[in-house]
């Protein structure tokens, strides 16, 4: 694995990769880190998604505070 490859998916995993991923190709170091960076973002999605129906069981006047609570 590259220094580049291996900046790569520390960005994405946000900790030094296993020593066990060394034994991987560039290709497939960078196939990981973009595995991981659209699972986060899948992720994100849904979690916004989820949020926002929650919040339609909440009275429509206390939406905004509880909104802020929830995202502070």
């Amino acid at each position: 694995m590259t220094p580049d490859a291996k900046r790569e998916l520390r960005a994405e995993l946000g900790a030094a990769p296993p020593k066990g991923l060394d034994a991987l190709s560039d290709e497939q170091v960078s196939d990981l880190a973009g595995a991981l960076r659209a699972s986060r973002e899948r992720q994100s999605a849904a979690l916004a998604t989820a949020m926002e129906d929650a919040l339609r069981h909440v009275p429509r006047l206390l939406r905004g505070p509880v909104r802020k609570m929830m995202a502070g």
